[in-house]
């Protein structure tokens, strides 16, 4: 039986409340950050990302999950999970992954990439909804939200920070679906943004 989701008008808002948020988040851009450094990009940080990157990019398929938690240090990076928030009022497959083609082509992904401040792993499902999940230099996914207006579309949540056994089972369950399904739904596409 399918979820039903909340498309009252007060959810409605609340989603809009949201998305206008994240719009002052990018329009804030690089003018308004701090001298403090706490829990900025660092770069031992991008080095963790680039490993993961390293790793994955080689062989996928062959990459064990401890291969990930021996390089992880929850005080230089973190890991969440995105979920579309619109996957509703998708029409079709092929729309849904140009949204999320869409989402990793955004020119702001550029430099990030190349700073190696996070990269992912995103599925499109048979029930055109989108889950990833996102590793990040740093304690959230700010820099991300900056860089990409699109990203308001989506909901982010934090997995740990503590590399625990139901994180690690979460981070897994997304990186390397089972028989190709992700929470029961057949996983149609998968891009990552490395």
């Amino acid at each position: 039986m399918a979820e039903k989701l909340d498309t009252s008008p007060e959810e409605e808002a609340i989603k809009d409340e949201a998305r206008e948020f994240m719009t002052g988040l990018v329009g804030s851009g690089a003018g308004d950050q701090t001298n403090d450094s706490a829990g900025a990009p660092t770069a031992d940080g991008a080095d963790i990302i680039k490993a993961w990157k390293s790793k994955y990019s080689a062989a996928p398929e062959d990459t064990t999950m401890e291969d990930f938690w021996s390089l992880y240090d929850p005080y230089l990076t973190s890991i969440w999970k995105m979920v579309y928030d619109e996957a509703d009022s998708n029409e079709n497959l092929k729309e849904t992954i140009g949204f999320v083609e869409d989402l990793l082509a955004q020119p702001g992904m550029t430099q990030l990439k190349k700073d190696h401040d996070c990269w992912c792993v995103v599925h499109t499902l048979e029930n055109l909804g989108i889950e990833g999940v996102w590793f990040f230099n740093g304690p959230d996914p700010s820099k991300l939200f900056a860089a990409n207006e699109d990203t308001s579309w989506y909901t982010f949540t934090q997995l740990g920070p503590e590399a625990i056994d139901p994180v690690k089972a979460a981070v897994a369950k997304i990186m390397m679906p089972i028989e190709g399904k992700l929470n029961g739904k057949v996983v149609k596409d998968t891009k990552v943004f490395c």
